[in-house]
């Protein structure tokens, strides 16, 4: 590609990001990708000769990424048998746009292009009913994003290759993984979402099944891979290798999209997806971790310790009728993070949040005995420099003999009832370590803390919570040293420095 097809696919693309109204590109799920970004996702591909090279680029938009490998194997010669590119996009508004760009940047190559504006998913589902998917070499995409329902066309399509998925990225991913031949690659950039997390457990289990990967790209901050669409999901950047046996993983980290000093490690499989874990969790390890404590004897379940943690029982919406802004007669304590504050419970408050809710036969079910429980939120902020805070609640704070939690909390518990004392304060110094806020962050790019991905963490025995717990008790500040300290003394027999009140 020459340079000034490259500046005439980024002037569009800026101008694109801008004008654009916002309704159109959600309708589309259309965030294009900037130059630096397609560039560093085009040199992953190992070079290849004398051979057929097939690509393809779903969801191409301009052909920005397509465009940008075509102008990689022009530069460094690659010796081709022949090559053709088939682009899909379904946005009429830039189709001659494509078309344009991809004539100009094939044409020194002697390739054909196609442009397809029907549906990609249907295509490779026609496709893959008459065996006739795996056709290309090399896969190069930004996939939309947008969530499919259950009964919609495209999880239809979907189920004629064997995958079951919620959302369009992971839809486009997968077929692009049917389309390809066996030792062919796919460079996408898509949101870290299907890392972790029930949902995306069927398509992390058919990537898996059938691929390796190669190559996994984190951006350190989580608004800059398409910072001036205004993007908060965080992206990374994954080659995957089709049929490949799986072998080490090069994952890279730069502070933005503008992909300067990058970092580069080279690291075991089994550090990336933990034999064990059933989930098949993608975890990526940060750059710069913060803590450099590690519990190599950590290993235990939240089963292993006869410990569940589930969401808040209390929907509010459905419940309205039965919520009061002040605690009457006939009502008990409703909890919502509102209520927590420097891991203790602060109960009653003033704020837009009920504070309780009406005790009667149809509430009644959803209540918890009073006791010792320990929660922690669903949504944290962006800002909010952890993801995992704990807050423990003691029976002491409430004078009613029942206390309900708003359905936007993780709360852990035994049997359907409290905890132990010291198990409750230990797992208070437990979750809010360093440690375990970093180990959640290897596999969760987002904001949202689920009970699924708290069960996926290592917990200490239930007498090194114990211990913990103890320790607690007897500690008036609480503050990260202290819970970092004490989860160091019970484990590693560091003794604990913290200085406290």
């Amino acid at each position: 590609m020459m340079y000034a097809l490259q500046q005439k696919i980024e002037t569009f693309r800026t101008f694109h990001a801008v004008k654009t109204p916002r309704v159109h590109k959600q309708e589309f799920g259309q965030y294009f990708t900037p130059f630096n970004i397609a560039h560093f996702m085009a040199s992953l591909f190992p070079r290849v000769d004398d051979e057929n090279i097939k690509i393809l680029d779903p969801g191409a938009g301009i052909g920005g990424l397509s465009c940008t490998f075509l102008e990689r194997i022009q530069s460094e010669k690659w010796h081709v048998k022949s090559l053709s590119v088939d682009a899909y996009e379904i946005d009429s508004d830039i189709i001659e746009e494509l078309s344009e760009n991809l004539e100009n940047a094939v044409f020194p190559l002697n390739g054909n292009t196609s442009v397809h504006t029907d549906s990609f998913l249907e295509a490779v589902s026609f496709d893959a009913a008459w065996n006739l998917a795996e056709k290309y070499t090399h896969v190069i995409m930004n996939p939309p994003y947008k969530k499919i329902a259950v009964n919609s066309n495209e999880r239809k399509a979907v189920r004629a290759f064997g995958l079951e998925t919620v959302n369009l990225y992971t839809a486009f991913l997968g077929a692009a993984i049917a389309s390809t031949v066996q030792g062919g690659y796919i460079v996408a950039i898509v949101p870290r979402s299907f890392c972790n997390g029930v949902y995306y457990k069927p398509f992390r289990k058919f990537l898996l099944s059938r691929c390796a990967i190669e190559h996994i790209h984190l951006f350190e901050s989580r608004d800059t891979a398409f910072k001036d669409e205004s993007v908060l999901q965080e992206n990374i950047i994954i080659m995957i290798h089709k049929g490949a046996a799986q072998k080490n993983v090069t994952v890279t980290y730069s502070a933005d999209g503008q992909l300067q000093d990058i970092q580069k490690k080279s690291l075991p499989f089994e550090e990336i997806v933990l034999q064990s874990d059933s989930e098949r969790y993608i975890n990526i390890p940060v750059p710069n971790a913060v803590s450099n404590t590690d519990f190599h004897s950590v290993h235990s379940t939240l089963k292993d310790i006869g410990i569940q943690v589930s969401t808040g029982t209390i929907v509010d919406f459905r419940l309205r009728d039965f919520l009061r802004q002040n605690p009457e007669s006939e009502t008990i304590p409703l909890l919502y993070s509102v209520h927590f504050k420097n891991h203790r419970v602060q109960w009653p408050v003033q704020s837009k949040k009920p504070n309780a809710i009406l005790s009667t036969s149809e509430t009644e079910r959803m209540f918890a005995p009073r006791g010792y429980y320990v929660a922690v939120k669903r949504f944290s902020t962006k800002e909010e420099k952890k993801r995992i805070v704990a807050t423990l609640i003691t029976p002491d704070a409430f004078s009613t003999e029942a206390i309900a939690f708003e359905n936007h909390l993780n709360v852990f518990l035994q049997d359907k009832h409290g905890l132990e004392k010291s198990i409750a304060y230990g797992l208070t110094v437990w979750l809010n370590t360093t440690y375990l806020d970093e180990k959640f962050r290897l596999f969760s790019g987002h904001t949202q803390v689920n009970a699924t991905d708290l069960r996926n963490l290592p917990f200490p025995t239930k007498e090194q919570l114990s211990q913990m717990g103890k320790i607690l008790e007897k500690k008036n500040e609480w503050n990260q040293e202290i819970f970092d300290c004490i989860a160091e003394e019970v484990i590693n027999g560091k003794r604990s420095t913290a200085k406290t009140a």
